[in-house]
Parts: C-alpha cells; structure tokens; sequence
C-alpha cells in the first residue's frame, strides 16, 4: 500500500490520539487537548500536524511548528514523532522528519531541533535517534523523564513556617502574581529557551488549557508574597504530568518546592489520580534530589537535537 503523508485534520484526532499515547506512554494527553491545540494555534507560531495514512489506517504522525514570534533566527521544532508498531522498521520516520523539514525551511527556519528518546519514554526512539544523527542533527540537551505510582507517595510534611499554600482556583480572576513567578522561575531553569510569552499569551497556553489541573497547581506563599509554584497537567483520570516547579532565588534554600510539590501530589492521589511523571534537566540536581526523595523512579532519558542551517 502506499502511505500518504499530509496535515491533520480535525476529525482525524480520534483515530489520532491511540497512536500518539502508545508511541509516548508518559504523555498526559486527551482528545480534547488535541481538538484545542487545533482550534488554537499558538500565538507567534504556525503549526502543522504530519499524518502517515495507509489505506485509511493513520500509521504515523509529526507535530511541525515554526515560531514567527520575533526570535532571531527563526526556529522550527519537529516533535512526538510515532510511528505504528506495524511500521516500525521501515522509513516511516525519517519521511515523517523530511516532510516537517521541508515545510519548515520553504517557511523560512534557520534553526532545526527534534526530539528522541529511549523506549519507555518514546516507543520506536532509539530507531528514531539513529535517524536524527544521520540527517545532520547533534544533541544540544538533556532531560530526564521519572514515574511516580501515587500509591507509594511519602507522607505529607508539616508546613514550614510561615508559608501558605494556594490553589490556582483561587486566583481565576487575577492570576498575574502566578505568572511572574512562573515566568521568573522557567527563564532561570538549566537549559531553559530565553523566550516566554507575555501575560496575555500565558492567559491562553496556560491558564486556558484543558490539561491545566488549576485545582492541583499550587502557589507559595511566604508571609503572604508569593515565592514559588507547582504547576500541573492531568487526563482527567490516572494521570498527571508536572509542567514547572520553581522557587524564586531569594526564596531558595527553604524546602519550598518540595513541600509544595508533595502536597500538590498528595491533592491529585485524593481525586484518584494514580500516576504523575515529570522531566528534569540534566542539570537540575535540586529538583531531582527532590524528586527522588518523593519516589520517583527513572522512565527514560530525552534528547533535544539541534541543526543550525545558517550561520
């Protein structure tokens, strides 16, 4: 048969969503999300999302995005690459990345990263990888990416003094003293992209998410000034998927970010939640001390690869 590559449609997403959650187990990701990032594209890029189609079977599929925000030089992203299991083996993949690349440079892209990753995070990656390198790509870093089985959570932490947890919920109608931090603490992450959107657009890629669990998210508070955030992602149902975990730097060294971080855990494992996974950069010995201490075991290891066209 022949496979067909082309966009995504919207009402591709259901036959679309089994694929990509098998190839990525540690995903959270729902049809709904799908059908949102559909209907809204992010501001400042174009995305377009690659479909292998053989004989009406979806068998593979690529998320393409070019941000046009500014940035210099223009960056294009090629991600969550899956491939069938009954196509693993094949060229699947590297048609998949050619058709991304090819879109992405006729736009305009001087810079070209992709991810790869080991079989418990990408199922097919390490074919993928291989893939990756010959076409140029080196690694420019690392993360790694943890489970955690709710069941076995430590008990909570008594609060340290003078702190004060809040929900998200809690600030729906004024949640910029939320996004200061969290744009403070993301911007000073290792590896961390110098980009973050203004207020408005973290509005609507955040705070308007249908993953953002707002009631599991958490922000912390030292004698009432806001010090550091726990933020989430959730399915709905059995999982969650930690998106940021930071404190400011004149509030570190306080056990901030552990507690809130077990206590936020703690509030999923009571709405039944059983699972949640995180990434960490390779760098970040804090947060994965913190992280092993909560029961975190190692899923895998993710690389982001770059090539540089120009320049």
């Amino acid at each position: 048969m022949t496979i067909e590559i082309r966009p995504m449609e919207r009402a591709d997403i259901p036959r679309v969503l089994p694929l990509v959650r098998a190839g990525h187990p540690c995903r959270v990701l729902t049809e709904e999300a799908m059908r949102w990032r559909f209907d809204h594209p992010s501001p400042g890029s174009s995305e377009t999302a690659l479909l292998a189609v053989e004989d009406g079977a979806v068998v593979g599929f690529l998320r393409s995005v070019l941000r046009h925000d500014g940035s210099n030089p223009r960056s294009g992203r090629s991600s969550l690459t899956t491939v069938a299991a009954s196509h693993r083996g094949t060229d699947l993949g590297a048609r998949l990345l050619d058709a991304s690349e090819h879109r992405l440079t006729e736009a305009g892209a001087e810079v070209l990263r992709t991810e790869a990753a080991e079989e418990g995070v990408q199922v097919g990656g390490e074919v993928f990888r291989r893939v990756v390198l010959d076409r140029g790509y080196t690694p420019e870093e690392s993360h790694r990416v943890l489970g955690l089985d709710l069941s076995v959570l430590p008990d909570p932490p008594d609060a340290p003094e003078g702190v004060e947890l809040r929900p998200f919920t809690d600030y729906a109608d004024d949640p910029r003293a939320i996004y200061e931090v969290d744009r403070l603490t993301t911007l000073d992450e290792p590896g961390a992209d110098s980009w973050f959107p203004d207020y408005g657009g973290w509005r609507r890629e955040m705070w308007g998410h249908p993953l953002a669990a707002l009631d599991l998210c958490l922000l912390v508070l030292v004698e009432g000034v806001p010090a550091a955030v726990t933020c989430y992602g959730s399915d709905g149902a059995a999982r969650v998927e930690s998106s940021m975990t930071g404190t400011l730097r004149e509030f570190r060294g306080r056990g901030l970010a552990g507690y809130a971080k077990t206590m936020a855990l703690h509030r999923a494992r009571e709405r039944g939640v059983r699972y949640a996974y995180t990434g960490n950069h390779e760098d970040n010995a804090p947060m994965l001390a913190i992280n092993n201490r909560l029961g975190y075991a190692p899923v895998g290891s993710e690389t982001v690869y770059v090539k540089r066209l120009r320049g």
